[in-house]
């Protein structure tokens, strides 16, 4: 199993206890790549003590682009996506390996997300038109045909878009009942305003480029959000409330940051 297996891993100003996480993936070979302040390597293998292969950047150029960069370097037969939130047993990695060799066609297999771990569960496959990306083990090669993630979107729907291609295509891809992850739920990542931002303004802007990318998004949309969202930005800003003003302010600016990248044609579609 370990031969055949790597894990890749995207932090995004990680807290420094969700390091200890990474311990569980020591036995096998171990892909990340850091966005942060500071290189957070030597920390790193101080907790795993083993080799690994660290990417490291101040500027954060998005979880698609930095997995997909992973992924390149994979050359491995499968490889575990998975998050620095989430816990997984070596039992649960070697279930949804054993999904591959029931079926051929099989492209993702992915555990059910509990908040606890479970027992007793008999092996079972449920064939998935959608699954949580969380956490996913994947075929290497069938990935490399199909794409992971499209590089235009920058930090959220990359998963739905990846489901949708994946539906679209010849791969199947499976939930593996008797292999259970806990996610820890947005641990992940620190809790300061600018990360917040960084994050709610790259979700309002990956929807505008997935209705973009899915011939569904309508001009009406954009000006109503845009309008709305400055009105009550103004509003907020009397009303002192800070969540409300992050929210609209950043819902504005995921606007205009999509206007732009559309107006210069920095999106594109293969």
């Amino acid at each position: 199993m370990k031969q055949n297996l790597s894990i890749i891993i995207t932090l995004y100003k990680t807290p420094s206890k969700m390091f200890n996480n990474l311990v569980q993936y020591k036995d096998f070979k171990l892909f990340i790549f850091d966005h942060d302040i500071q290189n957070n390597k030597s920390k790193i293998s101080s907790i795993l003590k083993k080799k690994f292969y660290y990417n490291f950047s101040k500027y954060n150029v998005g979880l698609s682009k930095a997995t997909n960069f992973l992924i390149s370097k994979v050359k491995t037969k499968y490889f575990l996506f998975t998050q620095a939130d989430i816990k997984i047993s070596k039992k649960s990695i070697s279930a949804l390996l054993s999904a591959f060799r029931q079926d051929k066609n099989i492209i993702f297999a992915a555990p059910v997300l509990k908040k606890s771990f479970t027992k007793g569960i008999k092996a079972k496959l449920q064939y998935q038109n959608d699954l949580d990306a969380s956490v996913m083990m994947c075929d290497t090669k069938k990935v490399k045909k199909l794409g992971f993630f499209d590089e235009n979107f920058f930090l959220y729907w990359e998963d739905k878009d990846l489901m949708q291609r994946a539906k679209k295509s010849r791969f199947k891809m499976v939930k593996v009942l008797h292999s259970n992850a806990v996610h820890l739920g947005g641990k992940s990542t620190q809790k300061d305003t600018n990360t917040k931002l960084v994050r709610k303004i790259n979700f309002k802007y990956g929807e505008f480029v997935f209705d973009l990318k899915y011939k569904r998004l309508r001009l009406l949309k954009i000006i109503r959000n845009f309008f709305k969202n400055s009105i009550f930005l103004i509003f907020n800003i009397f009303l002192f409330n800070k969540s409300g003003l992050i929210n609209n302010y950043s819902n504005i600016a995921g606007t205009l940051k999509f206007i732009y990248n559309f107006l210069f044609k920095k999106i594109k579609f293969k």
